[in-house]
């Protein structure tokens, strides 16, 4: 397929857990974990987009060292951060990741580019079906040309922060059915915005042992299912609503 590009968003500045991107997990920072189980996946060139704030010459500095691409842009149009990336490189797909979300591996994202490789031309946004995983595991997928099309439209603060919510919501999608032998977990979260979060993340990644930076979903599930305690950590956490950013 055409060129494929991946585009980490991060900041220092996150409102309820600040410096969570650089927070210790697996014996390095949380971005390092991500950036180290992301790399066999099927991308041509990973990016990272954070803000031009004082403060995020250190996670520019880190993406950098972790050979990633950095890009720097507004700090509340993460969009427009985005947006920038593709115009630049202009590829067919993009792959939108948080920071936030170290679970995410090569694995989902390759597993959705074997998606976008065979959608249809009308398919905009390819996401993994619902009812099936942990919030923060799937990443995005969209086409280059609707981002691009999103940063030139959407006016409203919550997709300019959301980057993809415009395109979603005028579609068409993809939504790319899951294995059956996968185990539903939909109530778990498997994203670190708060202190909770980040101890269930700790925890966890203990759990995954030597193996961290190549767990895979269903190995994942079955160490925290031997471990029920720490998925339960964090399953009171409120996740805010797209309008509130």
């Amino acid at each position: 397929m055409s060129r494929v590009i991946g585009i980490v968003q991060a900041r220092l500045a996150s409102t309820r857990l600040p410096a969570k991107v650089l927070a210790p997990l697996a014996g390095r920072p949380l971005l390092a974990v991500l950036a180290a189980r992301l790399a066999p996946a099927r991308v041509d060139e990973w990016w990272l987009a954070t803000t031009t704030r004082d403060d995020d010459a250190v996670t520019a500095s880190w993406g950098e060292a972790l050979g990633l691409r950095v890009a720097r842009g507004p700090v509340d149009d993460v969009l427009a951060r985005f947006a920038a990336v593709v115009e630049a490189r202009r590829p067919e797909w993009v792959v939108r990741i948080t920071a936030d979300d170290p679970f995410t591996d090569a694995g989902i994202v390759d597993r959705l580019l074997d998606a976008a490789c065979e959608a249809p031309a009308s398919a905009a946004l390819v996401e993994a079906a619902g009812g099936v995983l942990p919030l923060g595991y799937a990443p995005q997928v969209a086409r280059g040309e609707a981002l691009l099309a999103a940063a030139a439209a959407a006016a409203e603060p919550h997709h300019r922060a959301h980057v993809l919510t415009w395109v979603a919501e005028r579609g068409p999608g993809l939504a790319v059915p899951l294995p059956l032998a996968w185990p539903a977990r939909p109530h778990w979260r498997w994203t670190v915005d708060t202190a909770d979060d980040l101890a269930m993340a700790q925890g966890a990644f203990a759990a995954f042992g030597d193996a961290w930076a190549s767990a895979d979903y269903p190995s994942m599930v079955k160490a925290l299912d031997a471990r029920p305690e720490i998925p339960r950590r964090n399953l009171h956490v409120r996740q805010k609503a797209i309008e509130e950013g």
